[in-house]
């Protein structure tokens, strides 16, 4: 009976020997989790969510494609690239590197607002329950390292427009902060 015991506890832990060792070697043979900050299903508001800015994921701003895509830096180990292009959740500003397209109104502005305030400088990343868009750009809403939301800052200061073609977490809060730069005619809203 404690020989049949003994074999059966044995089996048990080569078992689970095995199976601990085969999930390391696959996440040392390039399929390792992807560890960045998911945005909690109960957080209902961008001033809720900048309030967790701590626990988001550092990235360094490597580059400004224009007003709502960047390049960013990643640590090794977050299972993303070391570098990725990331499209920012919520905002759209006018165009400025489409080769089918002139240079639209107050892109060059948007394209220089991100350039002073994100190039070479840390920022946070949060993400949505969709990682990628079609282009398979990662989307993201970036935080400063004050807990100013970039994105929103975009709209309110009146350099691009709330996106609201796909549903997203914080829209109301992008609708909202469109209406007041419009109403103050800020940015591309001063005619």
């Amino acid at each position: 009976m404690k020989k049949r015991r003994y074999a059966k506890t044995m089996i048990l832990l080569i078992c689970a020997f095995a199976l601990i060792s085969i999930t390391v070697l696959g996440q040392k043979a390039g399929t390792p989790t992807t560890e960045v900050y998911r945005i909690p299903p109960s957080t209902k508001s961008i001033t809720a969510l900048s309030a967790r800015i701590q626990s988001m994921t550092p990235v360094v701003v490597v580059r400004i494609v224009d007003g709502d895509t960047i390049v960013v830096s990643f640590n090794a180990g977050t299972g993303l690239g070391l570098k990725e292009k990331v499209r920012l959740i919520g905002v759209d500003t006018p165009e400025t590197v489409d080769p089918r397209r002139p240079v639209e109104r107050f892109g060059k502005e948007a394209t220089r607002f991100a350039q002073e305030r994100l190039l070479n400088r840390t920022v946070r990343l949060a993400f949505e329950s969709k990682l990628r868009d079609y282009y398979d750009r990662l989307l993201a809403y970036v935080f400063l390292e004050d807990g100013t939301c970039f994105n929103l800052s975009i709209v309110a200061e009146g350099y691009g427009f709330a996106y609201t073609k796909y549903p997203f977490l914080f829209m109301d809060d992008f609708r909202e902060a469109e209406r007041i730069a419009r109403a103050g005619k800020h940015g591309l809203w001063n005619q």
